[in-house]
């Protein structure tokens, strides 16, 4: 059986999660781990092996990497998952050193907005299917949710709550309110940013809080709300006609009600961590060449207005010429 060569760059929090998920691929497979820290290249093995205590048994050969120099030459897939402000170079090393036959990029893609038209031209001449790890769309829940929508009825998709970072994932959920309308075509029309800045979780980052409203071609209404007095867990509400759907929670095991039968129907339903996902994804595109990520192409136009929306605010409160996004 053939062994596939797939790399990780970038074994931080996210890269980690996405190795435990290779993990469980049943195909033999050598899997590269690329970071400059030995820290995470240790830790990221340390959450390998909370997968497969013994991984041979499982045809998983591991290798860590300072750099890409001594990853393999011909790559099946490689996950991009560094950091937006090193990412275009990454890519571009990548693709001059050894283009791989596929690719799933992190979000936020990039912090600039030349940078989506630039890479997007890097990966056709070298004609890479590219994904964006956008993950919402690929579980059962919100694939069930879309199968009942009627899209002769607009479509209201509204996000409540106080800690789901909004900087770091506004653009999931813009993912998800494109795929179950079926349009991607979207603008912000009504942005209520809080003027102070929230700490990130990552060093060198801002966070965002407050609202922002948009419509997309259709006449269907996103609507984002990060704020202080609302409850800490995240809520999900889609309103469509007279049905309408609400989903308490991110991740894991998950509350999840509708005015029709669907929740019945459902049960108790689970969003699954990104250490349950990538395989499945992965899988796919070894495959069968195709996975339920939205494509690079795709996302552009999605990333555009968030990274649009976010340097309009931080031209205004701080006076200054702003010309990238410090979201990651």
């Amino acid at each position: 059986m053939k062994q596939f060569c797939i790399t990780i760059v970038g074994v931080g929090q996210i890269g980690s999660r996405h190795l435990q998920a290779l993990c469980r691929l049943t195909s033999p497979v050598r899997i590269d781990l690329v970071d400059p820290s030995n820290q995470s290249l240790q830790t990221a093995r340390d959450r390998c092996e909370e997968i497969l205590p013994c991984r041979k048994e499982k045809n998983i050969e591991l290798w860590l990497h300072n750099s890409l120099v001594d990853v393999p030459d011909k790559l099946d897939l490689v996950i991009v998952a560094t950091n937006s402000s090193v990412r275009e170079q990454v890519i571009k090393d990548l693709i001059e050193k050894c283009p791989p036959k596929s690719l799933i990029l992190e979000k936020v893609l990039f912090q600039r907005t030349e940078q989506y038209a630039v890479v997007k031209n890097i990966l056709n001449e070298k004609s890479v299917p590219t994904w964006v790890s956008c993950w919402m769309r690929t579980t059962e829940l919100f694939k069930q949710i879309k199968l009942a929508l009627d899209l002769d009825y607009a479509i209201e998709l509204k996000v409540n709550g106080s800690n789901w970072n909004m900087g770091t994932n506004s653009i999931h959920f813009m993912d998800l309110f494109s795929y179950i309308t079926e349009c991607n075509n979207f603008k912000f029309t009504d942005v209520q940013l809080d003027r102070d800045l929230l700490d990130s979780r990552h060093k060198g980052f801002n966070e965002f809080s407050g609202q922002m409203i948009g419509q997309n071609l259709r006449g269907d209404t996103l609507n984002l709300s990060h704020l202080e007095t609302a409850v800490e867990i995240p809520t999900i509400e889609i309103v469509n006609g007279p049905n309408s759907y609400k989903v308490l929670g991110l991740m894991g095991k998950v509350r999840f009600e509708s005015s029709n039968d669907l929740a019945n129907q459902i049960g108790e339903p689970i969003l699954p961590y990104q250490s349950q996902l990538t395989h499945i994804w992965v899988d796919d595109i070894l495959s069968r060449g195709i996975c339920d990520l939205p494509t690079y192409e795709e996302s552009i136009p999605l990333h555009l207005e968030l990274v649009r929306v976010f340097i309009e605010h931080l031209k205004t409160i701080t006076g200054e010429i702003i010309e990238e996004c410090p979201i990651t």
